[in-house]
């Protein structure tokens, strides 16, 4: 099976779209994971949500949601003023802006967000939002695996290979957990790392890019749209 992964979509669904399209994603064929962050900060937090949880609906455990560290603050936000504070500054208010002006209450999809997962494990690779400590994935916080940067800027991970966001990086790279660093050039295809960590958060909200990521058959490459781009 195809495996198509995108990180921190941000509310930039015009991105989304043209990303899958360049992509060629396969709606009945391919898994799509989503690294978490698909709200906040972007002006179109409420059309990504909305698409996303049709692909849901349409595709089943093909479509693999997993929770960044802004679903979470949108859920803890719910009962508690100091925790809604706190989203707002870090871009909860577009979300609920954008769920407002379709005439949604963000607060009734608690449940969803609630159900998106915390980690997603294959036998070749771990997806998880921010990071891992350990690949043995039962001793990884929530915290670790919502907010953790040490996978991204110690390079201190060396388990089986990690595929994550949250850290926003100006290309793709690489880190192998010993020191290495590689910067991994879109449209270039090359063997999936066994060990290590690839960050995929190109900052597509804070105007740069949108990144995917395929893998099948051992191989993997990587493609981008430029924020601002039509779907």
């Amino acid at each position: 099976m195809r495996t198509i992964i995108v990180a921190d979509i941000h509310g930039c669904h015009s991105e989304l779209l043209a990303l899958l399209k360049k992509l060629k994603f396969r709606q009945d064929t391919d898994r799509l994971i989503c690294l978490g962050d698909l709200i906040d900060r972007g002006n179109q937090v409420y059309e990504v949500f909305d698409y996303v949880r049709t692909l849901k609906s349409d595709m089943g455990e093909r479509c693999v949601l997993i929770r960044g560290n802004h679903e979470q603050m949108l859920m803890d936000s719910v009962d508690d003023m100091f925790s809604r504070q706190m989203w707002f500054m870090n871009g909860g208010v577009e979300t609920v802006r954008s769920f407002k002006k379709h005439r949604h209450d963000y607060a009734r999809h608690i449940n969803w967000f609630g159900r998106m997962q915390l980690y997603f494990e294959t036998k070749d690779f771990i997806c998880a939002h921010a990071g891992v400590r350990t690949d043995r994935m039962a001793e990884n916080t929530a915290d670790i695996l919502l907010w953790d940067r040490d996978s991204a800027e110690g390079n201190g991970y060396s388990g089986k290979i990690a595929i994550v966001g949250h850290t926003p990086v100006i290309d793709p790279v690489y880190l192998d957990g010993k020191g290495h660093t590689e910067v991994i050039e879109d449209r270039k295809p090359q063997m999936l790392p066994s060990w290590g960590t690839i960050c995929m958060d190109t900052g597509c909200v804070f105007g740069y890019r949108l990144t995917g990521m395929v893998i099948e058959d051992g191989m993997f490459y990587t493609d981008s749209v430029f924020w601002g781009v039509d779907g």
